[in-house]
């Protein structure tokens, strides 16, 4: 009975959470774990509590408990899952699978949001309350002693951090291959940003391309013919709980001139091409790359009024454990056979001469069925650096200080890593951590949303 409730539930909610749009289902560092889909172990011992409430006999004892777990929010769902693995109680039941659905939902697609009285307090100040409040780590580079005010109610997470580091004098930086949001104090700002849930879509830049028709023009005169095209280029940010894995092209509903005229480009003929593939498909990242092309209609325009599209984008729903290699130092040429590859351990030596940094060499072999109709998809190897951990016997990762050398296959995957304990990004040390003790190579859960965003009045070159 467990076992059906849970996967049937799960079930759920890797598939309803983005019902309404949904169509399909960074290096990893000791400092940002993903996090599991179900816990290996209980929780403190208030979420225990409340769990255990939820199948109290008294009913305003279960609605209390129920709205404080779900106030706990994303890091109690682990446990959540656990619970309902566990339960044979059916009002636990339901009401865990109520919970759960509806937390996760708004933990894929919902921004988490911002309410703040400031005045007259620094901008850093200001960042670390909106930490506080949302559990990210936002790390202010500018040192600023200007005093602002401001007030905030229920404000997205993005607008509030763009607010702040536009009075501030500073932008915003997320592609340092973790989950941390840096402001840094340069002179630039970012003018044309733009928002959709949990994700900021920010234009980067345009560029223009001109063509004039030379051969097979009309005998009769009518002059040659001119095309201009169009590139708009801009970033997908997620919010430091969404790491993406990939993002389609852009599908465009509507692109408007200043002067009326469309900018929309013919489509292919089989229409499937405007959006037939992924960007960085594979790459765990807070930042993804894209554009999208357009026909310039009328010379005498001087800006986009509005452009709307749609994009679906891949996110890390969770993880949990595919393979578990313990004692990996003493491990040589041992294959293991996990659900998703098939992974050999060649080797794991410490270097001789640099004590706690470990090199790792693997050999990786996909166990999942090639479809004929696009071959050998290479995609799935870029992963696999990032799904492999090192880890002491407390759980403590070593940092991954990303691939030596790597070789592909057709369904294959040879790769030599690096991990050590210091964060090489800033130059601190970190966490105190003891020998590896367990190789880990871990499975992605994955879900895809259909965004819709919309930009405004983009100049034109």
């Amino acid at each position: 009975m467990r076992r059906a409730a849970v996967t049937a539930v799960l079930g759920l909610l890797l598939g309803a959470a983005l019902a309404a749009k949904g169509k399909e289902g960074l290096f990893l560092t000791a400092a940002v774990p993903a996090m599991p889909l179900v816990a290996d172990g209980p929780g403190d011992a208030d979420t225990e509590k409340l769990l255990k409430e939820l199948g109290s006999d008294d009913w305003r004892t279960r609605e209390r408990a129920g709205r404080e777990l779900a106030a706990r929010g994303e890091r109690a769902l682990p446990y959540m899952r656990r619970a309902l693995n566990n339960t044979d109680d059916p009002e636990v039941l339901r009401r865990l699978s109520v919970l759960v659905r509806k937390m996760d939902h708004e933990r894929l697609v919902a921004p988490k949001r911002v309410t703040l009285s400031a005045k007259g307090r620094t901008a850093k100040q200001i960042f670390d309350d909106i930490a506080r409040q949302t559990g990210y780590r936002i790390e202010f580079g500018a040192a600023s002693d200007a005093k602002h005010s401001f007030e905030f109610s229920n404000a997205p997470f993005w607008q509030a951090v763009d607010a702040v580091a536009g009075a501030a004098g500073a932008t915003v930086q997320t592609d340092y291959d973790d989950s941390t949001v840096r402001v840094f104090n340069q002179d630039g700002a970012n003018p044309y940003v733009t928002y959709a849930g949990p994700f900021r879509f920010m234009a980067t830049n345009i560029n223009s391309s001109r063509n004039v028709q030379l051969s097979g023009v009309g005998r009769r005169g009518g002059g040659e013919r001119v095309h201009e095209y169009l590139n708009l280029n801009f970033q997908v940010n997620s919010e430091p709980k969404n790491p993406m894995l990939g993002i389609s092209q852009v599908e465009l509903s509507s692109a408007v001139d200043n002067l009326g005229g469309s900018l929309v480009p013919p489509r292919e003929r089989n229409g499937f091409e405007y959006r037939s593939g992924y960007y960085s498909r594979g790459n765990r990242s807070h930042t993804q790359g894209m554009s999208v092309n357009l026909a310039r209609a009328d010379r005498g325009a001087t800006s986009i009024k509005s452009l709307k599209g749609t994009a679906r984008i891949e996110l890390l729903s969770g993880t949990s454990p595919e393979l578990v290699i313990a004692d990996p130092l003493k491990v040589k040429k041992k294959s293991f056979a996990g659900r998703t590859v098939d992974l050999e351990l060649t080797a794991c030596d410490e270097d001789a001469n640099n004590k706690g940094t470990f090199t790792v060499s693997v050999t990786a072999k996909n166990r999942v069925p090639v479809d004929p109709r696009r071959g050998d998809d290479y995609m799935w190897a870029n992963a696999i650096p990032q799904r492999i951990e090192l880890m002491d016997e407390k759980g403590t990762r070593y940092f991954s200080y990303g691939l030596q050398s790597s070789n592909h296959t057709p369904g294959g995957f040879q790769a030599v890593m690096m991990f050590g304990s210091e964060d090489r990004r800033t130059g601190q040390p970190g966490p105190r951590i003891g020998p590896p003790t367990k190789l880990v190579l871990t499975e992605w859960h994955t879900v895809t949303h259909e965004v819709a965003f919309e930009f405004k009045d983009i100049p034109l070159p």
